[in-house]
């Protein structure tokens, strides 16, 4: 039986922009914590809210969440505040 590896889905928040160095920090993060990937799914293929957890995360899924969940929030971006200021 093949064991897979944990996956994070993430899709990109309505408005937002990726981080491209907070992406790599988070993917860094999730292989060296949790030996987990990560992938950017479009907004349509998630059904769920996002973050969406696959495979095996054994009881680390809370852990994961709470460790990963400011790096993700790094990844993305928005410049709204810039419009407002203009």
């Amino acid at each position: 039986m093949t064991k897979f590896s944990p996956v994070l889905i993430l899709s990109v928040p309505a408005g937002h922009e990726i981080d491209p160095q907070a992406w790599e920090a988070l993917k860094q993060c999730a292989g060296d914590s949790y030996g987990a990937g990560v992938v950017l799914a479009a907004p349509a293929f998630l059904r769920a809210e996002s973050p969406g957890l696959l495979g095996n995360w054994g009881n680390l899924k809370a852990e994961a969440l709470r460790e990963l969940g400011p790096l993700i929030d790094a990844a993305f971006f928005s410049l709204d505040w810039l419009e407002t200021a203009m």
